[in-house]
């Protein structure tokens, strides 16, 4: 989340569909569409309210079992949901304040923000989670795992503590690369001039291992966390195509970034913003000179949709705060890559577009078994469905 524009927290999926309502056989029925809600598809996709009455939903992901059952992070209580099969079981999954209780109530972008699956949960039961809590001395953030024992959480277990957090620019999200080991974007927390001292956390993404040890090939030493550096304050983290670290960055007052990060790479905050030709930090990919506050990321890896989507890597934009459309934000983006190296080059074009009159800002978006995708919307406290039926 980002400062001089009224927005939430710094997260995962998306939307819904619904079809048309002509008769069909009575042995294959097909469930008819709500085709008033004012999220703007391509051809062939419908969108549907899949959960409601939510509080501040965040990070939404389904695990990689094959389970249709969807996790969601709510911020400010502290709570993991788990839906099945469309159904929010009674009893939430986690409950932070059960190991904070003195760090509750609270307000503002503090709470629980990012949720990560094990690529061998279905072994091991191993979800991560973010969150930053006050405290006597300030703000933390931390990164915890946690084991899914039939849908109820057991072995609370803390293995990053202290690490930088300000009211929205704090820890944010974590995820697994296809090296197996974890990437964590964490904000400058308000203190722009520790952002390029590497013994430093603040703007930073951190490298480590599933049980939180700094691994020996971290491109600054087996005793650095550090994996890049010069970030304002980072949402989200995918993999590309050939499994290429790639994220965006919130920037100072606009100049929101697209980037590819690489091993030991300084993409300049505080002293180089957008594009600026300084041969000494990384260029970014693609600059937003207006805010649109870029949020959730995810590559498309279902068969559900038409073939040209299949491995597309979506953006969410969060947009600014306020009733109505964004022209700019509330909407997610297929993020269009081409080249290699120096020579890649990065645009954007709309996937799903959000027109509520009132205030509805998409944060995350996550990939269901069946191939549909789903948006959380922070402020309508809603997630929605996308799927694809045709024409």
């Amino acid at each position: 989340m980002k400062d001089k524009r009224p927005v939430v927290i710094s997260c995962f999926l998306f939307f819904l569909i619904a079809c048309t309502t002509d008769s069909e056989p009575d042995d294959d029925p097909i469930p008819p569409v709500d085709d008033e809600l004012p999220i703007v598809l391509p051809d062939g996709f419908f969108s549907e309210v899949y959960a409601s009455q939510l509080d501040g939903p965040t990070s939404i992901e389904f695990p990689p079992d094959g389970s249709n059952r969807l996790f969601l992070n709510e911020l400010a209580t502290g709570h993991i949901w788990i839906f099945e099969d469309g159904e929010r079981l009674e009893e939430p999954f986690f409950n932070l304040q059960d190991f904070y209780p003195d760090s509750f109530p609270f307000s503002g972008s503090r709470g629980l923000i990012g949720l990560e699956f094990h690529p061998d949960y279905q072994n091991n039961g191993w979800l991560y989670i973010t969150y930053a809590l006050p405290g006597e001395e300030g703000e933390s953030g931390y990164v915890a795992r946690i084991t899914d024992e039939n849908n109820r959480s057991a072995d609370f277990t803390e293995i990053l503590s202290d690490l930088p957090s300000e009211q929205g620019h704090q820890v944010q999200n974590v995820r697994f690369l296809p090296d197996g080991m974890l990437y964590l974007s964490v904000g400058d927390a308000y203190r722009p001039e520790l952002v390029q001292e590497v013994s430093e956390k603040h703007g930073k993404v951190l490298r480590f291992t599933e049980s939180g040890d700094i691994p020996a090939d971290n491109p600054f030493g087996a005793d650095s966390y550090v994996y890049a550096l010069g970030f304002r304050n980072a949402f989200d983290l995918a993999f590309g195509d050939n499994g290429e670290l790639v994220m965006s960055d919130n920037g100072d007052v606009g100049m929101d970034t697209f980037r590819q990060v690489e091993p030991g790479s300084n993409h300049g905050w505080p002293i180089a913003e957008g594009f600026h030709g300084k041969p000494d930090y990384s260029e970014p990919l693609y600059v937003w000179e207006d805010a649109v506050v870029p949020t959730g990321l995810h590559r498309y890896l279902g068969n559900q949709f038409p073939s040209q989507y299949h491995g597309a890597l979506l953006q969410v934009l969060f947009g600014v705060v306020n009733d109505g459309p964004d022209p700019i934000g509330k909407r997610i983006q297929i993020v269009e890559k081409e080249g290699s190296g120096v020579n890649t080059s990065v645009s954007f074009s709309d996937f799903a577009v959000f027109e509520f009159e009132g205030n509805a800002n998409p944060i995350d978006i996550a990939e269901g078994p069946d191939g549909s995708l789903y948006v959380s919307d922070y402020f309508q406290g809603k997630i929605f469905r996308i799927f694809y039926r045709g024409n």
